[in-house]
C-alpha cells in the first residue's frame, strides 16, 4: 500500500459471533453511504471520512473460530482509495493458547462513489 496520509487511533471494534459479524467504527461521524467490497462493507460520514467497516462472515473471512474472535486484542485497517479502485487489508491480532497471532483478510471494489484518493489507517 501507499504511504499512509491519515491516522485514526481511536476506532472501536465489536464481534457478535451469533451473527459472525464483525464491526469497526468511529463515533461521531453521520452517516452517509456505503461501499459494499463482497462480505466487506464501508461505510463513509457526510464529509467522505471514513465511518465503519462491517465484515460478514468473519470467522471464515480470517480463518479463525468465533471464540477467537472475541478475544481480538488489536485491529488495524488500511483503506487505499484511487480514482478507480478502493483496497481494504484489516489485520487482527488475537489471543490464542497465551500466543498473539495475527490473521489478515483483503478487499477490493470500484471507487464508484468518487471518493478522494488517499490512505487512511483506522488502529483499534
Amino acid at each position: 500500500m501507499k504511504d499512509i496520509e491519515k491516522v485514526i487511533k481511536h476506532g472501536i471494534f465489536d464481534y457478535d459471533a451469533q451473527s459472525d459479524v464483525l464491526y469497526v467504527y468511529l463515533q461521531g461521524i453521520k452517516y452517509k453511504e456505503s461501499i459494499d467490497l463482497g462480505d466487506i462493507i464501508i461505510d463513509i460520514g457526510e464529509n467522505g471520512d471514513f465511518k465503519g467497516i462491517v465484515i460478514l462472515d468473519a470467522s471464515r473471512k480470517f480463518k479463525l473460530n468465533k471464540y477467537d474472535l472475541k478475544h481480538i486484542k488489536k485491529l488495524i485497517a488500511e483503506i487505499e482509495i484511487n480514482p478507480d479502485v478502493i483496497k481494504l487489508k484489516i489485520t487482527i491480532s488475537v489471543l490464542k493458547r497465551n500466543k498473539e497471532i495475527e490473521r489478515f483478510t483483503t478487499a477490493k471494489g470500484l471507487n464508484d462513489i468518487s471518493l478522494p484518493s488517499g490512505v487512511v489507517c483506522v488502529e483499534c
